[in-house]
């Protein structure tokens, strides 16, 4: 176990040091060397020191409590509702976990205190039913073997038709709120619970395992669009949740802590339950295993509660200060390559990665490296910030963006394999998990402080640009396969593998090589 988690600790220092490296190079550049510190005070800098700290934890423990609790209960359901000749069983199993999922996501409490500080629960409750019904949907998908990029091109054109009617404070919320509803709690478990489902309903096609997460996020964005026809405008916008410090830096971070624990606690009992429920009636496991599941929910437990807390106790109040300061410059310009710097390794810091990049090696037996997930993903990310902060220092609508992107992404998975379509839409949700909600979007929301909804829509272009990024990369990954459909597979399979890890000069040198032994 301690050797397990030495490698998820090295995994998460690895993960969490470049973005905290970075923060701390803007404040000693730009910050600080104004006479009032740009509002840095050494209580911020010493907890953002901590809350470095509390993420390489949390993320540790957090890594390793999913590999053991979530990951293992995902699959084991989705195989064992697969087996039932009850379809309906099946369905309403899947709506009943999927709104459970997302009503436990502590990404979606974090919007809805930002987006919707009156309406918090109805917000959350309506982002929750989307996500169950178009849960359903992906579940008929795998059953029914249904082309995920028709659904796809059916549920985006339905958003787009409706963005255009929906009241324009609105908007870019309902398309956040489609994003953040995939995070630390719900993709390791969506991922192997489609993968349970797959690997019984479909056989050896275990790809389509990927592809609920994608469904899982146009949900909450059509759910929102139509709730906000029925409710006032005026209602949207605030902050978040406003932070007492009582000078005691410790006792300050303490007390988060404490009221993380509180939470997360009410959000795993649901899935504990769900657990319970089915080792009862169905999973039959032995003692040991069991033990083993509920040191994990431990594990995750506590993961999550020291990760937020570090993220909303240090990374929050420092976002905030440095988009405040860098909106009143002269050349607040300067924001736009700050936020591609910095979009590039905040994506390294979300848990939900880690989970998403193993599982994608593991299911094409090594074929995409972890390390091309990471390096698309952070190009993904970098754009989608960049665009974000351009967004809101011009004031443009959001569609002026995301309409071209979708519409690029649907249209590149017409060509695109299956499986890299899936893994690519899947890649979206998982890219906005808590360093985007709690990080990027409250920096970007205080360089235009004097709008209620400035900023909203960020987490949104988050979601959308990897997708693009990871649909590129497959066109490649596809031109390849058909270059060397007619070479043998052996070779075919070795120039896979030498384009998806950029391995182009080991992958020449070996064919050099073998030619020459061939002409001697």
């Amino acid at each position: 176990m301690f050797k397990n988690y030495f490698i998820k600790l090295k995994e998460s220092i690895m993960s969490v040091f470049p973005i905290t490296l970075i923060i701390f190079a803007l404040i000693f550049t730009i910050l600080y060397p104004t006479a009032n510190h740009g509002g840095v005070t050494d209580d911020i800098l010493v907890k953002l020191a901590i809350s470095g700290g509390l993420l390489i934890v949390g993320m540790s423990l957090f890594t390793l409590g999913a590999d053991r609790s979530m990951q293992e209960l995902g699959e084991n359901i989705g195989s064992t509702l697969s087996k039932s000749k009850k379809l309906w069983f099946m369905v309403i199993c899947s709506f009943a976990i999927g709104f459970i999922i997302t009503f436990a996501e502590p990404d979606l409490m974090v919007l809805a205190q930002q987006a919707s500080p009156n309406g918090v629960w109805l917000f959350i409750a309506t982002v929750s039913l989307g996500v169950g019904l178009f849960l359903m949907l992906a579940i008929l998908k795998i059953v029914f073997k249904w082309n995920l990029s028709v659904i796809l091109t059916i549920a985006y054109g339905l958003i787009i038709t409706f963005a255009f009617f929906v009241p324009k404070e609105f908007m870019p919320i309902a398309f956040d709120s489609g994003s953040v509803t995939t995070g630390p709690i719900s993709v390791p478990f969506l991922i192997c619970f489609g993968l349970g489902i797959s690997a019984v309903r479909s056989g050896k096609n275990e790809d389509d395992s990927f592809g609920l997460i994608a469904c899982c996020s146009a949900g909450p964005i059509l759910a929102v669009m139509i709730m906000s026809m029925f409710l006032d405008p005026s209602s949207i916008g605030g902050g978040g949740e406003e932070l007492v410090a009582t000078g005691n830096i410790i006792a300050d971070m303490n007390g988060v802590f404490i009221k993380y624990l509180k939470e997360v606690a009410l959000i795993l009992l649901p899935i504990i339950l769900i657990f319970r429920l089915f080792q009862r009636f169905a999973f039959k496991f032995p003692r040991l295993k069991v033990l083993k599941m509920y040191m994990g929910f431990l594990y995750t437990y506590v993961g999550i509660a020291l990760f937020l807390t570090g993220v909303v106790c240090g990374y929050l109040p420092i976002s905030e200060t440095i988009g405040t300061f860098i909106g009143d410059l002269d050349f607040n310009w300067i924001a736009i390559p700050i936020g591609f710097m910095l979009g590039a390794f905040a994506i390294l810091a979300e848990p939900a990665l880690h989970v998403l990049k193993k599982q994608v090696e593991d299911i094409t037996g090594g074929v995409i490296k972890q390390k091309v997930i990471v390096i698309v993903m952070s190009i993904g990310v970098s754009i989608s910030v960049a665009m974000a902060v351009t967004m809101t220092l011009f004031e443009f609508s959001l569609l002026y963006i995301l309409i071209p992107v979708y519409v690029l992404c649907i249209g590149f998975s017409f060509f695109n394999t299956k499986l890299f379509t899936a893994v690519a839409f899947d890649s979206g949700g998982v890219a906005t998990g808590a360093m985007a909600v709690s990080f990027i979007l409250p920096m970007i929301r205080a360089l235009y402080p004097t709008s209620a909804t400035s900023g909203f829509g960020t987490v949104a272009l988050i979601a959308a640009f990897p997708i693009l990024t990871m649909q590129v990369l497959g066109f490649i990954y596809k031109i390849v396969l058909i270059k060397n459909k007619k070479g043998s597979v052996a070779v075919v399979r070795r120039r896979q593998i030498a384009i998806v890890e950029f391995d182009w000069e080991s992958y020449y040198n070996k064919e050099n090589s073998n030619s020459k032994k061939k002409a001697r």
